[in-house]
């Protein structure tokens, strides 16, 4: 084996602890990280999937040691919005972290399958999004969601399932107009096949008919279904007085059709169904590769999306309630527990917090607030705990805005895409030019060809690529920035960025992993260091503080009346006795 393999978890990649725990999957011992990936390696290998150490491309995320909490998915106001009623129960689509890869994919619908009560599961690695039907009278969601972050995905509400259902159904309509494209294309390419053959014209008219009016026949749906959105494409840019792309595309597709549909009326010795249907298929097929790269790139925003808890803990006169986050408004009181997320904008109530807004601005050390100062949704509670008066909610907070400014980023034109539009526009207009004069100079030298010669100078020339390729290029770029966490908020930001020689760095831990590890353990004294590290761990299990994951471990004892004081430390009661770290 690898010695660098060695060095890291087995199931999630991250560096070995001193004393890593052991697991067996095939013929040998491996070596995870904690105890939390060590039972998820243990399930999948006990569960038959371990093919998916094989298949996979990417490490799996780590797992975390104390089970979440979900039972408040089970609640019908949680649900609502979000999980639709199905013949066989419920269905709701969730946003997952971790899943990298196809076979992480194929991991999650093998295992959800397996829970009593699952009826479908689809999990697609693009997205980011599983799809899960369940029956609620034999299982809960929450016994669902938990066997999905055992595995070390944890889920995370979408946007909605009505913009999910528009997601799904745009999808959906591409796949079956490319499934179409195909199977036209494949079909009349058969039958045009049989045409080329007669070199030599000895096929009987009725018989040449016939294979042309079949060919006509499959080219039709091509055309009009598949190729609808370079008609309504054509139509578009026609209004606007800016031919493109999609006019060059539905004038030669409708041209070749046309022409060959005369051409079988009139009994003319050639067809041009095939190059219709083909012109269409490979420009469909390009079409939606570059749609599922920007689907991807825009998936990305989902780190802004789970941002937002699903449910919030508000004061009440009888003492609190836990809502969901849509019931909150301005004026509530909250409390947020150490290590949660700001529900909502809001005022900090008596006494001072550190709040961990590393995904708003980047900074990666909490940020001190006293009483009066401004929290915003998406920051994460440190150290201890804190209230709140709400002053915005939904869209008006500041992650809202922050989502916002991203998408019209991404849906801007930048100064790249502009520019090949604009070549794109000029170059459509000459190519229908040129066009125009081969076809006058051949009809001068021989009619019979002018009309195919001059077709395949429109659709030989189309440059594509040029129209497909720049927003692909953006749309991976923003996607691949936004997995490091890095958000572009005004369109020309890469351009910008690739002009830059000089990047200076004033934030301590900006180069960081932001997962601290414990690398070694003195005592003081005649100390037990394994004990001391297993008190160490329990104070630390519910600190909230950004140095705590360092301590966790499997095992630990309850740390009972645990206070976390902003640059004191933290103290508690462990096995009957005080300590203070």
């Amino acid at each position: 084996m690898n010695r660098a393999l060695d060095l890291r978890c087995f199931h999630c990649g991250e560096a070995l602890p001193a004393d890593p725990v052991k697991v067996r999957i095939g013929d040998q011992d491996r070596l995870v990280c904690c105890t939390g990936c060590g039972a998820a390696a243990n399930w999948i290998r006990d569960a038959g999937l371990a093919d998916y150490y094989t298949l996979r491309q990417a490490d799996g995320a780590r797992v975390d040691i104390a089970p979440g909490d979900y039972s408040a998915w089970d609640r019908g106001d949680v649900q609502a919005g979000h999980a639709v009623a199905t013949p066989e129960g419920r269905e709701i689509t969730v946003v997952v972290e971790g899943m990298r890869c196809a076979a992480c994919a194929w991991l999650i619908d093998h295992a959800l399958r397996r829970e009593p009560g699952v009826c479908d599961v689809g999990a697609n690695a693009v997205t980011g999004r599983v799809r899960i039907g369940w029956n609620p009278a034999a299982t809960p969601l929450s016994t669902v969601l938990s066997r999905l972050a055992a595995l070390g995905y944890r889920p995370h509400l979408a946007q909605g399932e009505a913009a999910e259902r528009e997601r799904r159904r745009e999808r959906n309509r591409l796949i079956a107009r490319l499934g179409v494209a195909a199977l036209g294309a494949t079909q009349a390419m058969m039958f045009a096949e049989a045409l080329y053959l007669d070199t030599a014209n000895e096929m009987a008219p009725a018989t040449r008919d016939f294979f042309r009016w079949i060919t006509f026949l499959v080219s039709t749906p091509v055309v009009f279904f598949s190729g609808w959105p370079f008609l309504t494409g054509m139509v578009a840019e026609l209004r606007h007085r800016r031919p493109g792309m999609d006019t060059l595309v539905a004038t030669s597709v409708l041209l070749a059709y046309f022409a060959s549909l005369v051409e079988t009326l009139r009994g003319g010795a050639h067809v041009w169904y095939d190059a219709a249907v083909m012109f269409v298929l490979f420009l469909l097929a390009a079409r939606f590769l570059e749609r599922m790269a920007r689907r991807q790139a825009s998936a990305q925003l989902d780190t802004l999306a789970r941002a937002q808890p699903a449910l919030a803990w508000r004061e009440t006169i009888a003492g609190r309630e836990q809502v969901p986050v849509t019931a909150l408004a301005a004026g509530d009181v909250v409390q947020v527990a150490a290590g949660d997320t700001v529900p909502a904008d809001g005022e900090l109530l008596d006494r001072a917090a550190a709040m961990d807004e590393s995904l708003l601005t980047g900074e990666s050390v909490p940020v001190p607030k006293a009483a009066g100062d401004l929290l915003y949704a998406g920051s994460t509670c440190r150290e201890s705990a804190a209230r709140l008066r709400v002053t915005r909610t939904g869209s008006d907070t500041r992650l809202s805005q922050l989502t916002r400014a991203v998408e019209q980023a991404q849906a801007q034109r930048p100064r790249l895409a502009r520019f090949a539009d604009a070549v794109a526009m000029r170059f459509v207009v000459a190519l229908f030019i040129a066009a125009g004069l081969v076809f006058w100079a051949w009809w001068q030298v021989e009619p019979a060809r002018a009309f195919e010669i001059a077709l395949a100078v429109l659709v030989v020339s189309c440059p594509c690529a040029l129209s497909l390729a720049v927003p692909a290029a953006l749309a991976t770029s923003h996607g691949a920035l936004a997995k490091r966490g890095v958000l572009a908020l005004g369109a020309d930001a890469l351009e910008t960025l690739a002009q830059a020689d000089t990047v200076v760095l004033d934030k301590t831990g900006t180069l960081t992993l932001g997962r601290p590890r414990l690398v070694r353990a003195e005592a003081v004294g005649d100390g037990d260091v394994v004990e001391l590290q297993r008190i160490a761990a329990a104070l630390e299990a519910n600190a909230g503080h950004p140095l705590a994951a360092a301590f966790a471990d499997g095992a630990v004892p309850v740390a009972s009346h645990v206070v976390a004081a902003p640059g004191q430390g933290v103290s508690g009661v462990v096995d009957g006795r005080a300590w203070r770290l």
